[in-house]
């Protein structure tokens, strides 16, 4: 250190110059880009636009707006993947679902809300579809014999 009229002077120490300072441990880059697509994810549920959500990503997170939609493409992927990967589960829990809800409608004399959900319930299992119900439509034939032939 540098002595000026007999005393010490003493550089202010900075991350450059002090190990002490120096940040260690912590969340590093994986964690927060990981953290911030959980949020994305969290907003995509709550059904605001995709500037909203980039915006308030890039509030919260302190990274720029493209950063933050990067993020919330991640986040679609995401959700995408886990619908398609879900999708049969669902469909057994809704169809339990509806049974339990129709049984308890009988039980309770409410004869049009269990009519309701088991025509909901046949529309899910595509019963109740167009292409059904057309397929199952009788066809007319005609047909004209010629007079000179008989």
């Amino acid at each position: 250190m540098a002595e000026v009229d007999g005393q010490e002077v003493q550089k202010p120490t900075t991350v450059a110059n002090d190990p002490l300072k120096r940040w260690r441990g912590g969340k590093g880059s994986a964690e927060r880009v990981e953290e911030r697509v959980n949020f994305a994810y969290s907003l995509l549920l709550e059904g605001d636009t995709r500037r909203s959500n980039s915006q308030r990503i890039a509030d919260r997170f302190g990274v720029s707006i493209r950063t933050a939609d990067s993020d919330i493409s991640k986040a679609q992927e995401l959700l995408r993947t886990e619908q398609t990967d879900a999708r049969e589960d669902l469909l057994k829990q809704i169809t339990a679902s509806r049974l339990s809800l129709v049984r308890r409608c009988l039980k309770r004399h409410n004869y049009q809300v269990a009519a309701h959900v088991l025509d909901s319930l046949a529309r899910g299992l595509g019963e109740g579809s167009a292409e059904n119900q057309a397929a199952a439509a009788p066809q007319l034939q005609i047909t004209i014999d010629d007079k000179r032939n008989g």
